[in-house]
C-alpha cells in the first residue's frame, strides 16, 4: 500500500510540475500586444446617450426630420459594428444604431442587470428617446430580431416597417430546436484554441474587469475551426466568409442573459410571439441562402405567428447577409419600406 501511495503521489507531482511548466511557458509563448476597446466609462468622447441612469454607445445618420429607423444588433452581448452597412439608408431615413446594455462600446454592467427583460424594456426606452411621437421602422438582426418580435408583440401600433434578419428563436418550442443544432464540439482543434487564448487574454493591460471574458468570448467566436457552430452559419461553411467585424462583445451580456432563461431541466423558457396577433402590419422576413441553422426552413415556422409576413432569400450570403450582400439587401429594404 505504501509503494501504491508513494508511486500515486509523484504521478501526482509529476502532473502538477507539468501543468506549472506548460503553463509558464503558455504564458511566454502567448506574449504580445492584446487589447479590447475602451466603452463609454472610460473615454467620454465615444458618442453616447443615458436614459433612466443607462448609458449606450449610439449613433445616428441621416435627417432627424426624416423616418426613423432603429437597428437592432445580434448577440446577446454583440455590437452594431457589423450592421454599419445598413446606415447607407440614412439619405431617406433617420437611422438609429446603439449597441446594447453592457455591450460594445457602452459601460459594462454587472450581470444581474442583464436579462432579456432589461433588453426589451432599453429597446422601448430608444424607441421613445428617439421617435416619441412617431411610428418607426425597425431592423432587427439575429438575437435583435428577437427582440424586435417582443417588442412588436406588446406594442403593435408604435411599429411601421419591421424587418426581422434570421431570429434565433421566437418561442420555447424553437429555441430547443436551435439548441440541438447550436453545439460546440470539443474536439482537440476548439480545446487548443481555447486554452491559446484564455493565456493571450493574461497579457490585457489598462482594462475594466470584464476585459478578458470579453476578448476570449470575441476570439472564440470568430475562429474558423471545426466544432466551431457558426460556421453552418455561412456559404460554404466558413466564418471567414461573414462579415463579422464588432468592436467589443460581452462574455457577461450573453452568459447572464442566456442563463436566465433556463428552466430546472435547462431549457430556455421564452415568449416573444404573445400578442403578435395584434400587429396587422406587414413583416419582412431575410434571411441568407446559405445559414443551414436558422435559415429559410427555420423562420418558415416563425412566419406563422404573425398576420402577414413574407421571406425574402439573400442568395450567396450567410448569417451576416448585411455586410455580406450590402447591395442586394438593401435593395430589398427600400423595396419593403417604400411599400404602402
Amino acid at each position: 500500500m505504501k509503494k501504491i501511495l508513494k508511486t500515486t503521489g509523484k504521478i501526482l507531482l509529476g502532473i502538477l510540475v507539468g501543468l506549472v511548466i506548460f503553463s509558464i511557458s503558455m504564458y511566454f509563448i502567448t506574449s504580445g500586444d492584446y487589447s479590447v476597446p475602451k466603452t463609454v466609462a472610460d473615454d467620454k468622447t465615444i458618442p453616447h446617450i443615458k436614459i433612466d441612469n443607462v448609458i449606450f454607445h449610439s449613433e445616428t445618420f441621416g435627417n432627424d426630420t426624416s423616418e426613423v429607423v432603429i437597428i437592432i444588433h445580434g448577440g446577446p452581448g454583440n455590437d452594431y459594428k457589423y450592421l454599419l452597412p445598413l446606415k447607407e439608408l440614412s439619405d431617406n431615413y433617420f437611422v438609429v444604431f446603439y449597441d446594447q446594455r453592457g455591450t460594445g462600446l457602452s459601460p459594462r454592467v454587472d450581470a444581474e442587470e442583464q436579462s432579456l427583460e432589461n433588453s426589451l424594456t432599453d429597446l422601448e426606452s430608444i424607441i421613445n428617446y428617439y421617435s416619441p411621437n412617431r411610428k418607426v421602422n425597425i431592423i432587427g438582426h439575429s438575437w435583435g430580431a428577437m427582440l424586435a418580435s417582443g417588442y412588436i408583440a406588446r406594442n403593435p401600433e408604435r411599429a411601421n416597417k419591421v424587418i426581422l434578419a434570421e431570429p434565433g428563436m421566437l418561442t420555447s418550442e424553437k429555441a430547443k430546436e436551435f439548441s440541438q443544432k447550436f453545439k460546440v464540439e470539443f474536439n482537440w482543434g476548439v480545446i487548443k484554441a481555447m486554452t491559446v487564448i484564455a493565456f493571450e487574454s493574461l497579457h490585457l493591460k489598462n482594462t475594466d474587469k470584464q476585459a478578458r471574458i470579453d476578448y476570449i468570448v470575441g476570439k472564440m467566436g470568430a475562429i474558423d475551426i471545426e466544432g466551431n457552430p457558426m460556421r453552418k452559419y455561412f456559404c460554404k461553411e466558413s466564418v471567414t466568409n461573414g462579415y463579422i467585424p464588432s468592436w467589443r462583445l460581452s462574455g457577461v451580456a450573453s452568459g447572464a442573459i442566456l442563463s436566465k432563461a433556463l428552466d430546472e431541466k435547462g431549457d430556455i423558457q421564452i415568449d416573444l410571439v404573445s400578442g403578435l396577433e395584434n400587429h396587422t402590419n406587414k413583416v419582412l422576413f431575410i434571411v441568407g441562402e446559405c445559414n443551414q441553422i436558422i435559415g429559410k426552413d427555420f423562420q418558415e415556422e416563425h412566419m406563422s405567428y404573425f398576420n402577414n409576413a413574407e421571406i425574402v432569400v439573400i442568395k450567396g450570403a450567410g448569417h451576416t447577409m448585411f455586410g455580406e450582400k450590402t447591395k442586394e439587401s438593401l435593395n430589398v429594404i427600400r423595396k419593403y419600406f417604400d411599400e404602402q
